[in-house]
């Protein structure tokens, strides 16, 4: 039987629903988006629309908490980061 997404991930992820924002260009460039689901390694981002990203940028939480991004998956406004030491 075939793996689903899912069942291939180091950490499970769970369900959130926080504000952030993305920032990149030097932190003069930011987009808001909503973080919808959580791990250790990664997250899954929804930008309110069409969203131009550079491959690595910083997502700051709510809380001001920082964490470098690099994109692994976009569809649509949907995208998915793992958590990158750049």
């Amino acid at each position: 039987m075939a793996e689903t997404g899912r069942e291939k991930r180091r950490h499970p992820r769970r369900k959130v629903l926080k504000g952030a924002k993305a920032f990149f260009n030097e932190g003069k460039s930011l987009y808001d988006c909503q973080v919808r689901d959580w791990s250790e390694s990664g997250a899954k981002l929804v930008f309110p629309g069409l969203t131009p990203l550079p491959k690595y940028f910083i997502l700051r939480l709510s809380d001001g908490s920082d964490y470098p991004c690099e994109v692994v998956r976009a569809d649509g406004v949907v995208i998915g980061v793992r958590f990158s030491r750049k």
